[in-house]
C-alpha cells in the first residue's frame, strides 16, 4: 500500500514539477499561479497545497534536487589539485544542463536564478570541506576563493547562453570554458 501511495505522490508531483516548467516558458515566474499549475498538472488546488504552500516551494525543490544531483555526481570524482577538481565540476555541471536543456533554459531567464547560482556555490564549498577533512589534501581557504571567482563565472556564462538564442553550441561553449580553466586567457 505504501509503496502505491509513494507512487502517486511522485506522479503527483512530477505532474506539478512539469507543469511549472512548462508555465515557465510561457511567463516569468511572479506571473505564474497555483491555478495555472493545477490546471496544467491536471490537478486541483487544494492538491497542490497538500505538497506545497505556493510555487516558490516548487521552485525551491527543484533547485535542491538539482544541486543534491549534482553533489551526488561530484561524490564520484577523485581529485588531488584545483584543476582536475574544476574541471570535472565543470563538466558534471554541463552534463546536468545537457540533460534537460528545456527545463534549464527556462530556469536561467528567471529573475530567481541568483538563489540557485548561491545553492550550487555553497553546496560546492560544503562539498569540498567535507572532502579535506576526510584527508583530501587541498588549501580550503584558497579553494573559497577560487571557487567564489570561477563558479559563479561559469553559471553567467550558462545564462548568458541560455539568454543570447545559443549561438554556439554547448558542447562549444563547454570547450571554450575549460580551455579557460584551464589555461586562462593565454593563446595556445
Amino acid at each position: 500500500m505504501d509503496k502505491k501511495m509513494d507512487r502517486r505522490v511522485l506522479k503527483t508531483k512530477r505532474a506539478i514539477y512539469n507543469a511549472f516548467v512548462e508555465l515557465l516558458s510561457e511567463k516569468e515566474i511572479n506571473h505564474i499561479t497555483i491555478t495555472d499549475i493545477s490546471k496544467k498538472a491536471d490537478i486541483n488546488r487544494k492538491t497542490f497545497y497538500n505538497y506545497y504552500s505556493d510555487i516558490y516551494e516548487v521552485m525551491e525543490e527543484i533547485e535542491n534536487l538539482m544541486v543534491d544531483t549534482f553533489i551526488k555526481r561530484l561524490d564520484t570524482i577523485e581529485f588531488t589539485n584545483m584543476t582536475d577538481f574544476l574541471t570535472e565540476v565543470f563538466s558534471q555541471f554541463t552534463e546536468i544542463i545537457n540533460s534537460d536543456l528545456v527545463f534549464f533554459s527556462h530556469l536561467f531567464k528567471t529573475n530567481n536564478r541568483s538563489i540557485l547560482i548561491v545553492k550550487i556555490v555553497e553546496a560546492i564549498k560544503e562539498y569540498i570541506r567535507k572532502r579535506i577533512e576526510k584527508g583530501q589534501e587541498l588549501d580550503i581557504q584558497k579553494f573559497n576563493i577560487v571557487a567564489d571567482f570561477y563558479i559563479p563565472g561559469i553559471l553567467s556564462v550558462y545564462m548568458n547562453w541560455f539568454m543570447n538564442n545559443h549561438n554556439i553550441s554547448i558542447e562549444e561553449l563547454s570547450h571554450i570554458l575549460t580551455d579557460l580553466i584551464l589555461h586562462g586567457t593565454e593563446k595556445k
